[in-house]
This record gives C-alpha cells, sequence and structure tokens, in this order.
C-alpha cells in the first residue's frame, strides 16, 4: 500500500521533504496499510450488503449513488480518525509547524481516501452485480 499513496503523494504534491518524519512515522507505525484495508474492506463490505442482502427490487441510481456517497463518507471519517491514532504525538508536537502540517496531512489524507473509495466502490461494484439476483441493472 505505501507505494499506491507514495504515487498520489507526489501525484498531487502532498509530500513535503522538510516533514519527512511525518511520512516516516506514517511508514512506521502501519498507517498506509491501515488506510489501504479502510479504502478496499469498506466498500466491498458496504456493497456486498447492497448487492447479495438488499432485496428491494426498484431500486434506481439514486439508491446506487446515495450507497456510494455513504461508503465514501464513512471511508472519510474512518481514515481521518485511523491516521489521527497514527500521528499522534506528531499533532501535539511542540514544534507548531509539524503540529500544524500533520493536521493538514491528516484531512488530505482523508479527503483523498473518500475520492479513492468512489473509484473502488465502482470497481467493486461492476463485480458483486454479477452475483446479485435483485440488483443486476445496477450501476448502469
Amino acid at each position: 500500500m505505501n507505494n499506491i499513496y507514495e504515487f498520489f503523494e507526489n501525484a498531487f504534491g502532498i509530500y513535503d521533504n522538510q516533514f519527512s518524519m511525518v511520512f516516516g512515522t506514517l511508514f512506521d507505525k502501519g498507517g498506509y496499510n491501515s488506510m489501504g484495508m479502510i479504502l478496499i474492506l469498506i466498500p466491498l463490505g458496504f456493497l456486498s450488503l447492497f448487492y447479495l442482502l438488499w432485496k428491494y427490487p426498484y431500486a434506481t441510481h439514486w439508491h446506487f449513488l446515495i450507497f456510494v456517497g455513504i461508503i465514501s463518507l464513512t471511508v472519510a471519517v474512518l481514515t481521518y480518525s485511523s491516521v489521527s491514532l497514527t500521528l499522534a504525538k506528531l499533532l501535539i508536537h511542540s514544534n507548531p509547524e509539524i503540529a500544524d502540517f500533520t493536521k493538514a496531512l491528516v484531512l488530505k489524507y482523508a479527503i483523498l481516501n473518500a475520492f479513492l473509495s468512489l473509484v473502488v466502490s465502482f470497481i467493486c461494484s461492476l463485480f458483486l452485480r454479477g452475483f446479485s439476483k435483485v440488483q443486476k441493472h445496477l450501476p448502469f
């Protein structure tokens, strides 16, 4: 998972050499792995419920979009709390620059994972709709 997030750090200009200790702490404590697990398992679990257990036969595209929005919001909140716990010591660091950068970084990762969850949700839905008996017509 480290390589995936490293790609997005570089693509969106999140990484800053001046604060490499923050990224090192995130790497050493497994923060990237926990963010990746949240990113994959939450959409997969929620969409499994949607496609395999929800028996409402008249589900529309709006139902699907609302469900994906709920997934995205859940991923953002869980990512925010996970990264905050991983970087807790740096959030209260004596150097205000490090503390401010860390607070902004936690929010950036929450937003990044929320947007990535939309992509992961779409891919999972394409896979899971084949197993559904009722919701085969969604997401299209």
